[in-house]
C-alpha cells in the first residue's frame, strides 16, 4: 500500500500549482523558506541530477581544476595530463580531510592533503602516503579518490553524484539543437560571483519571466521589449525560449551595439533574438548573437544562494588586441544586481504567514513550467505520497512520472519570458 504520511507542504497548495496554467497559482511559501524542504531538495534534486559546474575553458590545461560545493558535498573537476576530465569527492581517503578550498586553479601536479600529506595524481590515484609502507596490507592502489560521474555537453562540464542516473546525453536528449553557437570552442571572458539572501528557486523563477522588467530594469526594455516573446517551450530537462532585440539593436549591451562580430554561421533569425533557457535544476543559459551568458545557482540555505555568472566569447574575439567584454559584462552585472535586490525583497515577503500565492500572469508561463517540474521532482517528499498517488494531489496537465512528453521545440521558438539576469 502506498505511503500517505504527512508531507512537507499542504497537498492543496501542491494541487493549486499543478492545475492547468490558466487556473494555477505559484508555489506556496514553505517551498522558499523551509530548511527541511531544502534538505529534501539536496537529496532528490541536487545530489541526483546532472549539475553544470562551468565551461570547459576553466579546465583547459593539465592541472587546471574547479571545485564546487552542494548539499554538504564538495567535488573537484580536474584536467589530467592525457587531456581527460575527472571528477572526485574533495575528500582525502586517509581521514576525510578537505583537500582543496579554492573554487578554481591551475598548474597543479598533484592533489595533496594538507593534513598528513597523502597525495593523489590528476587521475585521482593515490601516489604518495608518507610512512604507510609499514602498515600491514596497505596498498596505495586501494585508496584512489572517490570518483563522481563527469561528462560534457556543448563545452559545459556536468557532474552527477548519483551513480545510477541516466547518462547526460539521455538527460538532455530533447533539448533544442544549439550546436550552431559552437559553445565548445568559446573562451571565458569574464566572471562574477554573488551571494544573495534569497532561495534558489526565486532566482530561477525571476530568470524565467520579464513581467518584472519594466519596473526593475529600465536599461533592458529599450534593447529588448519585455513583451517581445511568444510561446514558451519546455522539455523534460529544461524550459525557456527567446526574446527579440528591438529594431536597430544587435546585442544586449547598454546601447544595444558592440564592436564584436556575431558568432560565425548563425542564421539571420538568431541575430535578431536572444535565447534563454533554464536547464534543470539551476543552469541558466543565455545565447546572444555575439556571446553566451551563464548563471549557475548553488543553494547555501533556504534563504541564501551563491551564483556564479560567466560570459563566454568566441576565441577569435578574445584573441583580438582590442578585446573588451565590458559592454556585455556591465549590462548584465547591472541587471543581475537589480534582480538580486528584487529576489531578496521577494524572500522577505514569502517568509510571512500572510503570504498566499495569487495567480500566474500570462508572461509567467515559463515559471509555471519550472514550478511544475519542481513539484514532480519533489512529489513524494512534499506531499507525503508516493508518485502513484500523484493524481490525488491534482496532477492534470503533466505526466505524473515526471517527464513532460513534448517534442523538442526548435530553439527559434518564441517565449514570453526571460530577462536572462536571473
Amino acid at each position: 500500500m502506498a505511503d500517505t504520511k504527512e508531507g512537507l507542504m499542504r497537498r492543496e497548495d501542491i494541487a493549486a500549482t499543478l492545475r492547468p496554467f490558466d487556473q494555477a497559482s505559484p508555489l506556496a511559501g514553505p517551498a522558499y523558506r523551509d530548511a527541511a524542504i531544502l534538505e529534501a531538495e539536496f537529496d532528490r534534486i541536487f545530489l541526483e541530477m546532472w549539475l553544470c559546474v562551468g565551461h570547459q575553458d576553466a579546465v583547459r590545461h593539465a592541472g587546471d581544476f574547479v571545485m564546487r560545493e552542494i548539499g554538504g558535498e564538495s567535488v573537484l573537476v580536474v584536467r589530467d595530463r592525457d587531456g581527460s576530465l575527472g571528477a572526485f569527492y574533495n575528500v582525502c581517503r586517509h581521514r576525510g580531510t578537505r583537500l582543496i578550498d579554492d573554487s578554481a586553479g591551475g598548474g597543479i601536479d598533484c592533489i595533496r592533503c594538507p593534513y598528513h600529506g597523502w597525495s593523489y595524481g590528476l587521475d585521482g590515484g593515490l601516489i604518495a602516503a608518507p610512512l604507510m609502507d609499514g602498515v600491514s596490507g596497505f596498498d596505495k592502489a586501494d585508496y584512489p579518490l572517490r570518483a563522481i560521474r563527469c561528462d560534457t555537453w556543448e563545452g559545459f562540464v556536468f557532474v552527477n553524484f548519483e551513480a545510477g542516473a541516466a547518462p547526460l546525453g539521455e538527460y538532455l536528449a530533447d533539448f533544442p539543437d544549439v550546436s550552431r553557437f559552437a559553445m565548445a570552442d568559446m573562451r571565458l571572458g569574464a566572471m562574477h560571483e554573488y551571494e544573495i539572501a534569497a532561495n534558489w528557486k526565486l532566482v530561477c523563477e525571476n530568470y524565467g519571466e520579464c513581467y518584472h522588467c519594466p519596473s526593475n530594469h529600465p536599461q533592458l526594455n529599450p534593447i529588448s521589449n519585455f513583451q517581445s516573446g511568444g510561446d514558451s517551450v519546455e522539455g523534460s530537462s529544461f524550459c525557456g525560449g527567446p526574446m527579440r532585440l528591438n529594431e536597430g539593436c544587435v546585442t544586449m549591451t547598454m546601447d544595444g551595439q558592440t564592436k564584436r562580430d556575431p558568432i560565425a554561421g548563425l542564421p539571420p533569425e538568431d541575430l535578431r533574438q536572444v535565447h534563454y533557457f533554464n536547464i534543470y535544476p539551476a543552469f541558466l543559459l543565455s545565447l546572444h548573437p555575439d556571446y553566451v551568458l551563464t548563471h549557475t545557482i548553488w543553494p547555501l540555505a533556504a534563504d541564501r544562494s551563491f551564483i556564479r555568472c560567466e560570459w563566454l566569447f568566441t576565441a577569435e574575439a578574445v584573441a583580438r588586441d582590442d578585446f573588451d567584454p565590458s559592454d556585455a559584462v556591465d549590462f548584465w552585472h547591472l541587471t543581475n544586481e537589480q534582480d538580486w535586490a528584487i529576489c531578496e525583497r521577494a524572500q522577505k515577503g514569502v517568509r510571512s504567514r500572510a503570504y498566499v500565492p495569487g495567480r500566474y500572469q500570462g508572461l509567467e508561463e515559463t515559471i509555471y513550467f519550472f514550478d511544475n517540474w519542481y513539484l514532480r521532482a519533489m512529489e513524494a517528499a512534499l506531499s507525503g505520497m508516493e508518485p502513484a498517488l500523484a493524481g490525488e494531489v491534482g496532477v492534470s496537465s503533466h505526466d505524473a512520472a515526471g517527464a513532460v512528453p513534448r517534442a523538442a521545440a526548435p530553439v527559434a521558438a518564441a517565449t514570453t519570458s526571460d530577462d536572462g539576469g536571473a
